[in-house]
């Protein structure tokens, strides 16, 4: 273990005792939580609207307050992004961040020292565990996606900076010792064009045979960097010490079988999403990389943390210690926390944030898979709002990605109007021609689904033939001011998409 990651497990040690005490009386823990963030905020605009001074139970907060998304907190935030101060928190702000999305543009997100030590309380003792538990990690350097990777500078009418220089901004005190293990500078963040800042990871990234240590969101991201190293091979060598073109020729001559191992032999972790529409891309990123451990990573959301992954169990632990999470039964007016859930349950997420989020319905749905030592364990199960409904059938993006996952690689169904409508199965680059007719079978798993087809509203499951990009959806979603690594695979789409 290098010195700079003895700091970071030194470090983070405390945050992880913090959370394994949350973590043995749950429903304490977070009521602790609510009532800290309602003192704190007590003063503020929203707070007097709703009384945070006179609650005193999460039951009370619940009657008090009433769930909303997004935009019911919008005019709040673009008074906050004018300089408007007391709106939804205290604290001053330091800066402003893009949410990340999906199929839709980033929302702006206010950030103050409160919300950052709520990231690092989710951050670190997922840090401290995968330190302790694989040590091959800590023997080199680390790669982390960059925030906010080739995204033009932008500030808000107040002059706060939408964005934050790197990752590691949301690691407090450790910050330092994360930038000094960084094997591609934060700098590259500033280079606004794709081609140009891909270029200047790939050549870092090809010299840092010390690579051990790989911290990414989506997994698509890292795989299209490895994806593009063979077609810029003749501008990469050139920019490469001899040891590291060796490397990098070798690879190359070994063809499209070579994984990685032979450009980061050392590299002993990926810490990255693995569930729902994650999962084929990871699966994807394992091949390329078998010299490596994928790490699940948690659900943290630009808004707020959700889950912290540790140890070796199935899912991930609700974020006891950074956010209030409700758990709502989809569909009904049945709201718990941590402590009541059940196994095999699937529950939507609300957050109550040290950040200004007031039961907030992030859209994201996530189902109980076990319960361990009286705390639940969660797998991220795709977005609530993402269903498709073109004649009834009513398919959701978690049981789309649950039917998907079985191919051998990345796909995606879109939604065709017809005539007549029907479903078409978009894949990844070079994955096998699939058996339509089972997926069509899997699909009818949902009765609504199988009895649209039986009636002849809907026509069989199609092929598209059109491969799958990752690398310039995301590019595309850059443009917009969302951040390059951490968009989350689609896997549904309910409306075609122009070609």
């Amino acid at each position: 273990m290098t010195p700079a990651w003895r700091q970071i497990r030194d470090g983070s040690r405390a945050a992880h005792q913090a959370f394994m005490a949350a973590r043995a009386d749950p429903a304490a823990a977070q009521r602790t939580l609510l009532a800290r963030i309602l003192r704190d905020n007590a003063g503020t605009a929203f707070g007097h609207a709703h009384g945070f001074d006179g609650i005193d139970s999460y039951e009370a907060y619940r009657a008090a307050v009433p769930i909303r998304g997004y935009e019911g907190f919008r005019e709040d935030i673009d008074a906050m992004a004018a300089g408007g101060r007391g709106r939804l928190v205290a604290e001053p702000l330091l800066a402003f961040e893009r949410t990340g999305g999906t199929t839709s543009g980033g929302k702006l997100v206010p950030l103050g020292q409160s919300a950052l030590d709520s990231f690092a309380a989710a951050v670190l003792p997922m840090l401290h565990d995968l330190t302790t538990r694989l040590p091959g990690a800590t023997a080199g350097r680390l790669y982390a996606s960059i925030s906010p990777a080739t995204r033009a500078p932008e500030i808000t009418a107040a002059g706060l900076p939408v964005g934050l220089g790197s990752d590691a901004a949301y690691l407090g005190a450790l910050a330092a010792p994360f930038a000094a293990l960084l094997a591609v500078p934060p700098e590259l963040g500033a280079i606004t064009a794709i081609d140009d800042w891909r270029l200047a990871t790939l050549t870092h990234l090809l010299e840092a045979e010390d690579l051990s240590f790989v911290s990414i969101w989506s997994p698509s991201f890292f795989t299209a960097l490895i994806d593009a190293l063979p077609g810029l091979a003749e501008t990469l060598a050139p920019r490469l010490t001899p040891a590291a073109r060796s490397r990098f020729e070798n690879w190359l001559a070994a063809g499209a079988g070579a994984t990685t191992a032979h450009l980061w032999p050392r590299l002993a972790a990926i810490s990255t999403w693995t569930d729902a529409g994650s999962a084929p891309f990871a699966a994807q990123l394992a091949r390329a990389c078998p010299q490596a451990v994928l790490a699940p990573k948690g659900v943290i959301a630009t808004e707020g943390a959700i889950t912290v992954p540790l140890g070796d169990g199935p899912g991930a632990f609700p974020a006891l210690t950074s956010s209030v999470v409700e758990f709502r039964v989809p569909g009904t007016d049945t709201f718990m926390l941590a402590d009541a859930l059940t196994p095999g349950t699937l529950y939507d997420a609300i957050l109550t944030t040290p950040g200004g989020f007031y039961r907030y319905d992030i859209g994201d749905r996530f189902r109980c898979v076990a319960i361990d030592h009286g705390c639940p364990r969660l797998t991220f199960e795709g977005r609530a709002g993402v269903v498709s409904d073109m004649v009834g059938e009513k398919l959701d993006e978690g049981f789309v990605a649950r039917v998907l996952a079985g191919l051998d690689g990345p796909a995606r169904l879109e939604a065709h109007d017809g005539p007549p409508p029907h479903y078409r199965l978009v894949l990844g680059r070079n994955m096998p021609a699939p058996d339509l007719a089972a997926l069509d079978r899997a699909l009818s798993a949902n009765p609504q689904y199988a009895y649209a087809r039986r009636m002849g509203q809907l026509a069989p499951l199609a092929f598209a033939g059109v491969a799958l990009d990752p690398a310039s959806e995301a590019a595309d979603r850059a443009r917009t001011g969302q951040r390059l690594g951490d968009a989350k695979p689609v896997v549904l789409v309910p409306r075609a998409r122009p070609r």
